[in-house]
């Protein structure tokens, strides 16, 4: 064999081999930036009270008073206290949907007494939640918009101890005295899924 052929050959197994091992390989390339102005930014979900708490009571000749000090209220059956107060939404995301709510757990019994947890039980079970003037614990916002944008809402929560029948003494006797805590009474936002 001629010397050009065998170091023609030589010099192509030498090729296949560094390929072969994962050597490199030498060629032209280059890169160019997408951008300069990519940034991703993310959007924005927040909750403010704009107004304070208002708390009126209702007895059952329907008037209805201002409660300067909730604490201070002693209720009896035939009376309804309804809670009242603005939250302000600031939402910004192309596709975002959100619900506002009460929180859960927003009606507890003061303490494991019986008389707290039977109070308690009364009032959760007759509790209405209104958002916005329309009934229900939640309602739902779309905002879907890359510009901030912000949502009035209104929550009125009414606890009604109604006055009941001849059957009501055995739920509503072992209340008196009982206390319900709302330090946890709360409203909320949160995310849900925005698919149309």
């Amino acid at each position: 064999m001629k010397k050009i052929t065998k170091g023609t050959i030589a010099a192509g197994a030498a090729v296949a081999l560094l390929l072969g091992a994962g050597g490199t390989l030498a060629y032209w390339n280059d890169t160019v930036d997408v951008s300069d102005t990519a940034v991703i930014t993310a959007g924005n979900l927040a909750l403010s009270q704009t107004s304070a708490p208002a708390w009126t009571i209702t007895h059952t000749d329907g008037t209805a008073t201002a409660v300067a000090d909730i604490s201070a209220v002693r209720i009896v059956p035939g009376d309804q206290l309804t809670f009242s107060a603005d939250y302000a939404i600031a939402a910004q995301g192309q596709n975002l949907v959100f619900e506002a709510g009460v929180a859960p757990g927003a009606i507890e019994a003061a303490s494991a007494a019986p008389a707290d947890v039977a109070l308690a039980s009364r009032l959760t079970e007759t509790a209405a939640f209104t958002i916005n003037g329309v009934a229900g614990s939640t309602a739902e916002i779309e905002h879907r918009s890359n510009t901030a944008g912000t949502y009035a809402v209104t929550i009125d929560v009414d606890l009604d101890w109604a006055f009941g029948d001849a059957a009501s003494p055995a739920l509503d006797n072992p209340a008196k005295t009982g206390a319900v805590d709302l330090s946890e009474f709360a409203v909320t936002v949160t995310q849900v899924d925005g698919t149309p």
